[in-house]
């Protein structure tokens, strides 16, 4: 007995060490698994320090003399490869880069662009710094490895030689990034916001250091990475780490860039991917080049110095990663705030209202490129309001020619402009460039925005009409109310005479029809109580300059209080942004993302992710960094949606803007 006894025991012995590699092989093929037991991520800014938010919320209840009030913002820092297992076999402290950034960059405070005055809030900010295991790097570099696609060359640094480049669709891997957060904070990357308002979603930003050698596209066997693949790297394999290939991403065809915002709570940052430049020509500010974003191998294998110093490297490192976490937080997760005025209405309407000279097309029929979705409007407005806010999209199609102060407004903001070219033959030529000045338009057609807006929404809902318009009466006996038979300048149908009768009387008359304002030619109307009308004019114009853009090489121009949209069927209109070698290049048929673009910086205050107010220069600075991914500002970025950390910051709006 004694003998079985102590045979079992040995079998036991043997096959313990068999089930835990098991267990290992098994861990690498299912990555992401949250098994009973798993850590419980929770906000510890806001469930550990309750008692300083309410005596918080006190003080800003109770006094007013605390300028700037302090608002908690907790920001998690997601570290992929940087456990000895990622490039380089490189270590990064998480506790002293959490000690670095609480010490270097504890508050950030807002500004508003309109005003250029920093706003009466100050983010405390509290960081998670959340290294992440082997399992999870594996999955990751395989599931970029399995996307890339070659790309013709690039040039490995400044002045290195071409390699071969390949590019990774970033959406086609970004599903991979939202396991990874849901393996983290246990909630989807995109959870929605609305069943509970007052709960605030976590945020993340991922920094990646992958192994180029080991996700080297041409050595592709197609099987899973193993863990024997994290052993330590003897002295050629250091030396081999970029593995003679670069990679990028491209989100949604943008431009190429190894940072990019997601459509849902985090941003990425690939120091492994790269380098990437883009920016303008003829401005050098905010330009991104090899050296924006750090890289290990110019700290680790620098061309001057081949002795490095491991500590010395770790303490550069990590301030150079705090720059860009820092940058990350000034344009994508507290950014400044477009207009300094607090949206306290409960209905919000937006007309679109197209203002078109010709009839080849329409821009509300759906199913083509110039068409206009106005579902998809609704949806994302929605997603940038208040809880209790309602809102209400219409569209309607106007002719020029039966609005002649439009149509005069329109050719009056036409503006030129000269610029120097460089040709092939090496000198400058000047060519004249025209644009539509937006200051003039909004000047110009503010005084008939209700009224258009007021008859599209009696077309498309008679109800909702009375709803957010009250039709004012007559309280002047010189005022005469409009007939019947005359119809509003909003009808479909074609005025008799849409500015004055063409009678004896009329052209004696004082007034003539040429200097009658539109809303004389309808019932005045007038917004109800609690109603904001943010318009948007979607000019669609045909014989107009195949290269017209609006002012800034754009074709969106906002106000606080209105959008305007340039449509024509040009073809596509070269501008100053360049990516890599390419000049990015403008499509004047499609003004879905534009509008959208305008409604998201006018409802919800939203300022593009490469803009910044600096109190220093006393005005606003660029930065391309962050233009590209899932936004729909700029030239480097290709969505006509918002994505939800941009939402969520909408949403914070009115709350960082009351004063």
């Amino acid at each position: 007995m004694v003998g079985e006894r102590w045979t079992v025991v040995a079998i036991a012995v043997a096959i313990l060490p068999l089930l835990a590699s098991l267990k290992e092989a098994g861990a690498v093929t299912d990555p992401f698994r949250r098994d009973p037991g798993h850590p419980q991520w929770h906000h510890g800014n806001f469930q550990d320090h309750k008692d300083n938010v309410r005596r918080m919320t006190h003080e800003l209840l109770h006094s007013r003399a605390q300028v700037p009030f302090p608002v908690a913002l907790e920001v998690n820092v997601v570290l992929i490869g940087f456990m000895n297992d990622g490039g380089y076999r490189f270590h990064l402290d998480h506790d002293k880069l959490h000690q670095h950034m609480k010490s270097s960059f504890p508050t950030h405070r807002p500004s508003c662009m309109e005003t250029g005055e920093m706003l009466d809030i100050e983010f405390d900010i509290s960081y998670n710094i959340v290294p992440v295991g082997r399992t999870e790097l594996l999955a990751t570099e395989y599931e970029i490895r399995e996307k890339m696609v070659e790309k013709g060359v690039a040039r490995e640094s400044e002045f290195g030689k071409e390699v071969p480049c390949f590019e990774v669709e970033a959406t086609a891997v970004e599903p991979t990034f939202n396991r990874l957060y849901s393996y983290l904070f246990g909630l989807p990357a995109d959870a929605s916001a609305d069943l509970d308002p007052n709960r605030a979603l976590p945020n993340a930003i991922f920094i990646l250091n992958l192994d180029k050698a080991r996700m080297d596209p041409k050595n592709m066997t197609g099987e899973p990475l193993g863990f024997d693949s994290l052993s330590e790297l003897n002295a050629e394999q250091f030396q081999n780490q970029e593995a003679g290939y670069v990679y990028r991403y491209r989100y949604n065809g943008g431009a190429a860039s190894q940072v990019w915002l997601s459509h849902g709570r985090y941003a990425v940052i690939d120091i492994s991917a790269g380098p990437c430049s883009y920016g303008r020509l003829e401005s050098e500010e905010g330009s991104v080049g090899h050296r924006t974003v750090p890289r290990l191998q110019h700290l680790l294998l620098p061309a001057r110095s081949p002795v490095v110093n491991p500590s010395l490297v770790e303490d550069v490192f990590c301030g150079q990663i705090s720059g860009t976490i820092v940058s990350a937080l000034e344009h994508v997760i507290a950014p400044d705030v477009r207009f300094e005025t607090v949206d306290v209405s409960s209905r919000l309407l937006v007309p679109i209202i197209v203002l078109r000279n010709h009839l080849h097309y329409s821009v509300l029929q759906p199913g083509n490129n110039h068409s206009i979705d106005v579902d998809a409007i609704r949806h994302q407005v929605k997603g940038m309001l208040q809880p209790r806010q309602e809102v209400m999209v219409v569209a309607g199609i106007h002719s020029l020619h039966d609005h002649e102060r439009l149509a005069m407004a329109v050719a009056k903001a036409m503006r030129g402009m000269s610029t120097h070219d460089t040709r092939s033959d090496g000198r400058f030529h000047v060519r004249t460039l025209t644009f539509l000045d937006g200051a003039v338009l909004r000047e110009e057609m503010r005084h008939s925005a209700d009224v258009l807006a007021a008859g599209i929404l009696e077309m498309a809902d008679p109800e909702l009409s009375t709803r957010y318009f009250r039709h004012r009466q007559p309280q002047h006996g010189w005022e005469e109310p409009p007939k019947n038979e005359e119809g509003t300048v909003v009808k479909s149908r074609q005025l008799r005479y849409p500015y004055g009768k063409k009678s004896a009387q009329e052209k004696d008359a004082k007034r003539t029809g040429r200097d009658r304002k539109l809303s004389d030619l309808v019932a005045p109307v007038s917004k109800s109580h609690g109603t904001r009308v943010i318009p948007v004019f979607v000019l669609s114009l045909e014989g107009v300059d195949p290269q017209l853009l609006m002012e800034g090489e754009n074709l969106m121009w906002v106000s606080h209080d209105a959008v305007f949209v340039l449509q024509h069927s040009g073809g596509p209109i070269t501008l100053s942004a360049v990516s890599e070698t390419k000049r990015m290049k403008a499509t004047p048929n499609s003004p879905q993302r534009h509008i959208i673009a305008g409604l998201a910086a006018v409802v919800g205050g939203l300022v593009a992710p490469y803009e910044r107010a600096s109190h220093i220069h006393d005005r606003p600075i660029l930065d391309w960094l962050w233009a590209s991914g899932h936004h729909p500002f700029g030239p480097f970025s290709n969505t006509s949606t918002v994505s939800h950390m941009l939402r969520d910051t909408a949403r914070s709006m009115p709350a960082c803007m009351s004063r």
